[in-house]
C-alpha cells in the first residue's frame, strides 16, 4: 500500500497540446524537472530534480524517503515520487498535467470516444462547436451523432443556419420569406409593428402620414398635414374652409377676412410693397426660399408629403422620435418647427426651412 502527503503548494498547470488524432502531448518541463530523472537524484539542489511549485502529487505518488529515494520505476518530484508513465497530474515529466486526459506510456491522449479538438478533449459525436470535426459549429442547432441539427422549434435555412421561422423577420414562415422594413414576424406572419398599419403594402402610421391620413388612401391637401387627421400646416389658418397664411394672404391679412384690396400683404399688415426680401406674388408677400405654397416661384406649390427648403421642395416626415436628434431620421435633416415643436425629418441635406 503505497502512502499519500497532503500538499498545500501553489500549482499553476500550463497545457500545450500538439499532434492530432487522439493523442494530446504537452511541452515544456518546471524549471529544474528533468523527465529523465530517476530515484537517484537528490532534494539538496545538487542534481536535477529542483522543484518550483508545479509538480504536484495526487494519490498514486509516494512521499520519498528522508535520503530522497524513490521506489523502483518512480521519480523524485521534489516533496513527492510520481509514476511518470502513468500519472495525469506528472506525465512524462514532473508538473505536467494532462488536464482532461489520461497519461498513458508518458504522453497525455485523450479518453476513448474524444479527441484532441484546440486543447481540449471533446466528444465530435455531441458536441456542438466541434460536431463531426474540430471546429464545425452549429450555432443554435444540436449535434446528434456528429452532425447538426435544428431543435425544434427551429429549421434548418442553409447558411443562416438554424432559425425560429415563428419571429425571424428574414425567414418569417419559412426559409427566405423576408419581412418589409417596418413590419415584425409573428407566429409566422409578417405584421405591421409599433402601432402602424399596413396601406399599399407599405407599414405607416396613421396618425401622421399625410398620404394616409386616418385611414389607408386618405390625402391631404398641400396646404395641410396629418395630426391624426388633415389639418391647416403649422403657420397656416382656416378661413372659411381654406388654409391661409395670415402673413401674407391679402383676402385675410392678419385675421380671417380682412382683405388689402390693391394693397399687398405683409407680416405687420397690409401695405402698399413688400418688405426686404420678400417676393410679391399676386398681393401675398412671400419668402420663397420656405413658402410651401409658392416654393422657389410664385404658384408653385409643394406635394402634401414635402415641405420647401431654400426654394425647394424636399421629402418630409413627421419623426417618430418627437425631439431632434432623432435616430429615426437616418440620412434626413431633422428639425423642429418653431411653432409647434414638432419633429420633422426633411431629406435634401439642405438644411432646416425654418
Amino acid at each position: 500500500m503505497r502512502s499519500r502527503e497532503t500538499l498545500a503548494i501553489p500549482f499553476l498547470a500550463l497545457i500545450a497540446f500538439a499532434g492530432c488524432g487522439s493523442e494530446v502531448g504537452y511541452s515544456g518541463a518546471p524549471d529544474g524537472v528533468d523527465g529523465a530523472d530517476t530515484a537517484a537524484d537528490g532534494v539538496d539542489g545538487g542534481g536535477d530534480a529542483r522543484v518550483d511549485g508545479d509538480a504536484r502529487a495526487d494519490a498514486g505518488d509516494v512521499v520519498p524517503p528522508v535520503d530522497g529515494a524513490c521506489p523502483t520505476g518512480m521519480v523524485n518530484c521534489g516533496t513527492f515520487c510520481a509514476d511518470l508513465s502513468s500519472d495525469p497530474d506528472n506525465c512524462g515529466r514532473c508538473g505536467d498535467f494532462c488536464g482532461l486526459g489520461t497519461c498513458l506510456s508518458g504522453a497525455c491522449v485523450c479518453a476513448a470516444g474524444t479527441v484532441e479538438c484546440g486543447g481540449a478533449c471533446v466528444d465530435l459525436s455531441a458536441d456542438p462547436l466541434n460536431c463531426g470535426g474540430c471546429g464545425n459549429e452549429c450555432g443554435a442547432g444540436a449535434c446528434v451523432s456528429g452532425v447538426c441539427q435544428c431543435g425544434s422549434p427551429l429549421i434548418d435555412c442553409g447558411g443562416a443556419g438554424c432559425v425560429d421561422p415563428s419571429t425571424d423577420p428574414r425567414h418569417c414562415g419559412g426559409c427566405g420569406n423576408n419581412c418589409d422594413p417596418g413590419e415584425s414576424c409573428t407566429s409566422g406572419v409578417c405584421s405591421c409593428s409599433g402601432g402602424s398599419t399596413l396601406c399599399g403594402g407599405t407599414c405607416t402610421d396613421l396618425a401622421i402620414d399625410p398620404t394616409n391620413c386616418g385611414a389607408c388612401g386618405t390625402t391631404c391637401n398641400a396646404d395641410q398635414w396629418c395630426d391624426g387627421g388633415c389639418v391647416c400646416r403649422p403657420g397656416l389658418t382656416e378661413c372659411s374652409g381654406n388654409c391661409v397664411d395670415l402673413a401674407s394672404d391679402p383676402a385675410h391679412c392678419g385675421a380671417c377676412g380682412t382683405d388689402c384690396g390693391p394693397s399687398v400683404c405683409t407680416p405687420t399688415g397690409c401695405a402698399g410693397a413688400c418688405p426686404g426680401a420678400l417676393d410679391d406674388c399676386g398681393g401675398a408677400c412671400v419668402d420663397l426660399a420656405s413658402d410651401p405654397l409658392n416654393c422657389g416661384d410664385c404658384g408653385n406649390v409643394c406635394d402634401v408629403d414635402q415641405s420647401c427648403v431654400d426654394g425647394g421642395c424636399e421629402n418630409y416626415r413627421r419623426a417618430t422620435c418627437g425631439a431632434c436628434p432623432c435616430p429615426d431620421c437616418g440620412g434626413m435633416e431633422c428639425c423642429v418647427h418653431p411653432v409647434t415643436g414638432d419633429a420633422f425629418c426633411i431629406g435634401g441635406g439642405e438644411g432646416c426651412p425654418w
